[in-house]
Parts: structure tokens; sequence; C-alpha cells
């Protein structure tokens, strides 16, 4: 524990220059913007701003990402309270009882709600990230390849349980992760350097990059899908001309009693499900609320206006953003896709995400955890308590035919910039298309991309793991923490199919397992 205070006070010392607090207030900014823009999202900003953190400092780069990532998270609320148009997938749960509260007058009371929630929410995911990483990763130098194979594995089967409200979601599911991994093997063959699905092209004889496939994926594809739904955002424009109500300091108070016991816990929800690889944020929104509705029987207003429905999901959604970061800098495992993005961010610096990231780098590493609680302090008293009273007007005034097509044009000019070459374009073009399509038929394109990111770790891992036992994958079965993680990996599939049946039955809820597009 001192170690931790020491390392602490070191990494404070050399992160917090002006330099730096410019950078996390900065990227929060953007982060607001993106988020608050349904079809941009934060995700999408973080792809797009990937490509010019190559001439950054680290911290400034991947502190100033981090922002991005934590402002997104809230802005999404701000589309979804007042339009019913969920800025991000897991504002959709925000969407439940913000809108109505918004329809009855309330949109301050709303937002304000959404804005101290995700506050408290990041917050105490930053805390549990600072204290629990560092002896994590202390463990994890001792986790072996088949145990860091089985992990992956159950990661990504982790993903496809909480897909959707139905078995054919998990198909789907299963289909988009199935993709993720074939795109991943593209390219040569790290042990015996043969070519794989590169049909003639040497250029793909590297692999896709990370950054193209990001890119193409999260932003090229999304903002296609996007184009044809700007109509969308004037259906409901006479709700934030409706009255709005004061909003006074005792209900403020009121409001905080009223929602403290569920923000603790939906924030404890998203920090555990943060934590585990590949689960993201939009099923930690939609657990917190559920549960949240669980605990408050049947007497309540969920749905109508109640403001825990607010105050659950999105400090739940929030608190996924610093926990996310526990696996990947313990394991090397992103724990969503915004953290993957990160992971991108430290490798351009030259820092390997591992459980020797810790180590190798500390002042750096310490420097982050300071920014994190900067950030959130920053970002919500500077930057986005000032945005919630100008909202209407610069939601109101947003021309999204002439935004898309400049969203189009980064898309282009970031990927082309990682090596100067054209190929690129042609990549983020097919991908891009390719995931519109996929996008159209249902198909969700996080599960792919997580795949694509985690698949050459499951490739590197298996591999090695059978090179150890000499090509007998019998060391996934003796050694204990392999074994129980391939068991969990059936028994969590098994247990989502079985509640996606009762679904479909009418027997269970499926506000769980909720299907945000």
């Amino acid at each position: 524990m001192t170690d931790i205070f020491g390392n602490l006070w070191q990494g404070a010392i050399y992160a917090c220059n002006l330099t730096n607090l410019t950078g996390c207030v900065f990227g929060y900014a953007i982060g607001l913007v993106a988020g608050a823009i349904p079809g941009v999202m934060g995700i999408t900003a973080m792809a797009l701003l990937l490509p010019f953190t190559f001439t950054m400092s680290p911290l400034f780069a991947i502190a100033a990402m981090m922002g991005c990532y934590k402002g997104a998270c809230f802005a999404g609320s701000i589309t979804a309270i007042l339009f019913n148009i969920p800025g991000t997938p897991e504002a959709a749960a925000t969407a439940f009882d913000g809108h109505p509260m918004a329809k009855q007058g309330e949109q301050a009371r709303a937002l304000e709600i959404a804005l101290w929630a995700s506050f408290i929410g990041g917050m105490i995911s930053n805390f549990l990230l600072i204290f629990t990483a560092p002896p994590l990763a202390k463990i994890a130098v001792r986790v072996g390849p088949a145990e860091t194979a089985a992990l992956v594995l159950f990661s990504l089967t982790a993903v496809i349980s909480l897909m959707g409200s139905s078995r054919v979601d998990i198909w789907k599911g299963l289909i988009s992760v199935i993709a993720g991994l074939g795109i991943a093997t593209i390219g040569l063959d790290p042990i015996l350097s043969t070519r794989r699905y590169g049909f003639g092209f040497t250029e793909l004889d590297s692999g896709i990059t990370y950054v193209v496939a990001v890119i193409a994926f999260l932003a090229f594809a999304e903002i296609l899908d996007q184009v044809g739904k700007t109509a969308e955002l004037k259906v409901n424009e006479d709700i934030i001309r409706a009255k709005n109500l004061s909003y006074a300091w005792a209900q403020r108070w009121a409001d905080l009693k009223c929602c403290a016991k569920d923000v603790l816990r939906s924030s404890l929800i998203g920090s555990f499900l943060g934590a585990l690889p590949g689960i993201g944020a939009p099923p930690a929104a939609f657990i917190a609320y559920g549960e949240a509705k669980r605990v408050a029987g049947p007497k309540n207003r969920f749905g109508y206006g109640d403001p825990r429905g607010i105050a659950a999901p999105e400090s739940s959604n929030n608190a996924v953003a610093a926990s996310s970061l526990i696996p990947l800098i313990t394991l090397g495992i992103p724990g969503s896709v915004g953290a993957a993005i990160l992971g991108g961010a430290f490798m351009i610096k030259g820092m390997i995400p591992g459980p020797m990231l810790m180590h190798d780098h500390p002042q750096v590493i310490y420097g982050l955890f300071v920014l994190f609680i900067i950030t959130d302090i920053l970002g919500a008293f500077l930057v986005a308590l000032p945005v919630l009273y100008f909202a209407r007007l610069l939601l109101g005034r947003l021309n999204l035919n002439l935004l898309f097509p400049a969203v189009i044009l980064c898309c282009a000019v970031g990927v082309y910039t990682e090596h100067f070459d054209v190929f690129a374009i042609k990549m983020l073009v097919v991908l891009g298309s390719a995931g519109y399509c996929l996008n159209k038929l249902g198909f969700a394109l996080s599960p792919l991309v997580l795949a694509f990111i985690l698949g050459p770790i499951l490739e590197r891992e298996t591999c090695t793991a059978l090179l150890i036992s000499g090509g007998s994958y019998s060391i996934f079965f003796t050694s204990p923490v392999a074994c129980v993680l391939l068991i969990l990996t059936v028994g969590a599939l098994g247990w989502s199919i079985l509640q996606k049946i009762k679904v479909e039955k009418g027997e269970g809820s499926d506000i769980m397992f909720e299907k945000v597009d």
C-alpha cells in the first residue's frame, strides 16, 4: 500500500503539468461532442484520434484519448434524455426514464442526475483501478500461455452470451466473433511465415493493421449507417422547447439521497463487468438498470421518469471506462473496445500492455492514474456542466449533412497517415462497407472488433502452450486455472441460451439482454 501511494505521488509530479491537463480537458471535450451526436460516438472519436497520437507524448496522447472515452460515456445521455435517441449504445438504458422525465419538463434535472452519477461512477472505478491493478499485475506475471488463451476464449464467449434477447442473437454474435478471428488471421503465419487469406495482395502480408480495422468498423461503417437517419433528430424537437422546470438545491440533495444506494451498487457492477475482458459498457448499463428496478420493488416509477433509472445505468457505464483498463494493464487483454483502442495507443508509444507494463513504465502508468481522476473532475465541472446549459442550442443547430462527410474524410486521412499508403484507404472502404452490410443484417460490430483485437493474442498463446506441451491439448486441462476458465466458458454459453429460452417463452426479464443498435 505504501508503494502505491509513493508511486502515485511520483506519478502526480511527473504528470501534472499544463500540457497534460490541457490534453485531459481537450480529450473530454471531443468525447463530449462525439458522444452527444448519434452515430459518431466516443469510440469513433477515439479511433480518429489514434493516428494523431504518433507525434504526441505518451501521457498527453493517452490522457487525451481516455478523456475522450470518459466524456463520451456521459455525453450519450444528452440526446438519450432530450430526444430519446441514445448518442452511445450504453445510453439506451438511460433513455428509459430520462426521456419521460424530459417530456415532463424536467430536462435540467435529468441531465444533472446523469452528470453526477457519471462522475461518481467514474471516480469509484478510478480508485479500484489504482488499488487493484498493481497486485494483479504481480500475479499476472505468473500466468502462463494456457491460462491466457483460456481467458481470451472465455472473454469472447462472455461477449456472445450477452448479445440480444434471443438465441438468434447468440448465433449472430458467434458469427461476428468468428468473422473477427478470421480477419485477424490475414497475413503471414506467425510461426511458419506462409501466406494466409491474402488473395494475392502482397500488401496484406503484414495483415490488416489495427488502425485501419478500428476506423473502418467503428467509424466508417457507423457513419454510413447513420447517414440515412439524420431526420430522426427532428422528431421530438418540440420537447426541447418544453417548459424547463427549475432544479433547486433541495431537489438535488433529495435525488442524491434517493439514488445513493443505486449509484454505489451500479458503480460496483460496472467496475466488475468492465474488468472482465470483452464485456463493455452496454451490458453493464442494462444489468445495472435491471438490478435497480428489481431492488425498487413492484411499486416503482421505472419507465415513467424515475431518477434511479438514470443514475443506475449512467454510474455503471462510466465505471466501465477505468476498470476496463485493469485486464489491459495486467494481462494485455482489453476489457472493452475503448480499452482496446487505448492499448493501440500504448503500443504506438512502445509500451506493450501486459504484466510488465507497470514494472517498465511506472511513472507513466501512475501518472495516467492521477490524470484519470483529474479528467473526471475537470471534465465534469469545467466542460460537461456548462455544456448542459447549451445542449439545446448546440443540438438544435447541428447540421449532420455537413458533419458526416467531414467524419468520413477524417477516416480516410487517419488510415492514410499511418503509413502513407493508398492501399489503406482501399481497405477502409472494403472493410467499412462490409461492416455496414453486417450492421444492416443485424450483426453487432463490437464483438467482431474485439475478436479481431484478441485473435492474435489467442493464436499466439495457444501456439506457445502447444509448443510447451509438445502438441498435446492436455495442457489446457492439467492447468487448474485454464480448466476452470474453460468450464466457465461452456457454462456461460449454456446459461445464456437457457436465459434466452426463458425470455422467448415470457418467463424471464429481457432487460439484461436488451440488444442495442
